[in-house]
């Protein structure tokens, strides 16, 4: 999925399995003794991309590091699932805006792995009545949302919802162009959405978005070669001083380190799921409860063979409102006949409480809608997500929430006591991507060495 939509001339473009880390000394806690506290330099809870990248800059400044990943597999929020040795990315999927990416250049020169430009603009939208959209009914409706977009950035303030700023009677046009456009990017509602940032917040995304073939547990892999790491083992308390922290988790071990590095998703510590003593300061309280956590689900159907006409993304401008509105063709990219579909926000929660085959029917009855004159054949194979159930994600990424604000994610990230925060929503310049989770575990790592 586009995670970030971009202005440009007047129209708005796209600018678990465990992934086991090779060479990584990985323990499970249940092995070890529960007498003594485990001591190191630093603890680094979490072992997503921010969490690895911060333990591998301490390390190679020779700091002990200890990773500890609530897990089995390592990536957290990237989840590349291999199905007969095909790579399928149930969370993040995407470089975003490679031309000032890091990650590009980590990926394509460090890995040597080759990436797949995203053509997002190569879609075919399928209208209520069963009829393809124009390319001029395409194109007025992004001009529209440029428009939309570009004046409430500019007059809009944060306390504002982006509901307040549409006009009174919405075209469906309109409204199915804020679902797959808006809602689906930043996996909130309109109502939840601060006007000021209706295509998310941070520094402009520059260039193309890009996948990668060869599957992003690869660049899991490579962060994590080296670095001790001790899976299954979910912190429940941090406690933590001017002297150094005191980690318990829920094994019942204790971990005592002089720093410590937490990474956990927004959604965790929202929930309140690890306990800090003392409690963390106000400042830190109120950008954990201003920030927003956004939801957006997949599900991956392999078939037999194809059916659907080319495109990059089909677009279900359904009947109902948000339902599966975009399927992505993986075909290109795996070399096998599959369709990845969307859900974000109150209807992917809705989702989530189905059953398998009531979520399979209702995929494929929208499907079905889409080409009326094809059989669809029964999918091969299913995988889905569900990261608001995730008790280890409890949703799938940040988003400037209604009230919130760039100081809020620098509130998150500025250090205090002996601990600091990383991850996207920790990042004011790349949040709810890759590269700002990456860039946010190395900048937290540069403070902790002083």
């Amino acid at each position: 999925m586009r995670r970030r939509l971009v202005l440009q001339q007047g129209l708005l473009t796209a600018a678990a399995v465990s992934a086991v880390a090779l060479g990584a000394r990985q323990e499970h806690s249940a092995a070890l003794p529960s007498s003594d506290p485990v001591r190191t330099d630093v603890l680094v809870i979490g072992a997503g991309l921010a969490g690895l990248a911060c333990a591998q800059r301490l390390r190679s400044a020779g700091r002990r590091v200890l990773v500890l990943e609530a897990r089995e597999r390592l990536g957290g929020r990237l989840w590349t699932v291999r199905r007969q040795g095909v790579p399928i990315e149930l969370g993040a999927s995407w470089l975003h805006g490679i031309d000032n990416n890091p990650l590009h250049h980590l990926i394509t020169r460090e890995l040597g792995l080759p990436l797949r430009v995203s053509a997002d603009q190569n879609r075919l939208t399928i209208g209520p009545d069963g009829r393809p959209w124009t390319s001029a009914r395409t194109t007025q409706a992004d001009a529209w949302l440029a428009s939309l977009a570009r004046r409430a950035e500019q007059q809009a303030g944060p306390d504002q919802p982006l509901s307040r700023w549409l006009p009174p009677q919405l075209s469906p046009d309109q409204r199915f162009t804020l679902i797959a456009d808006v809602v689906h990017e930043l996996g909130a509602e309109l109502a939840e959405i601060a006007a000021d940032a209706p295509l998310g917040d941070g520094q402009p995304l520059l260039g193309p978005d890009a996948l990668v073939p060869d599957g992003l547990d690869r660049l899991v892999q490579s962060l994590a070669a080296g670095l001790e790491i001790r899976r299954a083992e979910p912190v429940r308390q941090i406690q933590h001083s001017s002297g150094g922290v005191r980690v318990r988790t829920a094994s019942g071990l204790i971990y005592q380190a002089q720093q410590l590095c937490c990474t956990v998703p927004l959604g965790v510590l929202k929930a309140g799921s690890i306990s800090f003593d003392p409690p963390l300061p106000p400042p830190k309280q109120q950008a954990i409860a201003g920030l927003g956590m956004g939801l957006l689900d997949k599900i991956v159907l392999v078939f037999p063979q194809r059916f659907w006409q080319e495109a990059s993304w089909i677009r279900n401008d359904g009947p109902v409102p948000g339902l599966w509105s975009e399927w992505l063709d993986l075909t290109p990219l795996i070399g096998r006949p599959a369709l990845m579909g969307f859900n974000a926000a109150e209807t992917a929660r809705r989702l989530s409480r189905q059953p398998d085959a009531d979520l399979l029917a209702s995929a494929m009855g929208q499907l079905q809608r889409c080409f009326p004159q094809v059989e669809i054949p029964a999918p091969v194979d299913l995988l889905r997500t569900s990261w608001a159930d995730d008790p280890y994600a409890l949703g799938s990424y940040s988003f400037p929430a209604v009230g919130a604000s760039p100081e809020l994610r620098q509130e998150l990230a500025r250090p205090w006591s002996s601990l600091v925060f990383a991850g996207e929503a920790a990042s004011d310049a790349f949040p709810a991507t890759l590269h700002g989770a990456y860039l946010s575990g190395r900048q937290a790592a540069g403070i902790l060495l002083g």
